[in-house]
């Protein structure tokens, strides 16, 4: 599990003031599914007391990959995002609207 640095703050300590916002909860919406993906990935990790290079370590790739999978810079297949999702403890749930 990850250490927390002293006066470091969690993803979830970030986006809790964020998410309060009317113009950031817009900008949420509006944002490609590549951004929403990003940044719920982000959080789930964070959550998991994980870091990213532990998170890459469990699926089979290198922190740089999952850098760029929370920045939304990297294309993901079905497959990966399982792996992350099994990896964190989640379920993956895929719909069409």
């Amino acid at each position: 599990m990850k250490k927390r640095v002293s006066g470091s703050v969690s993803l979830d300590e970030v986006f809790a003031k964020a998410e309060k916002s009317a113009a950031w909860k817009a900008a949420y919406a509006k944002a490609d599914i590549e951004v929403r993906m990003a940044i719920d990935i982000a959080k789930a990790r964070d959550r998991a007391n994980m870091t990213q290079n532990q998170l890459a370590k469990a699926i089979g790739t290198t922190q740089s990959v999952i850098s760029r999978i929370e920045r939304a810079d990297q294309n993901l297949t079905l497959a990966t995002l399982s792996k992350i999702a099994a990896a964190l403890h989640r379920n993956l749930v895929i719909q069409l609207r």
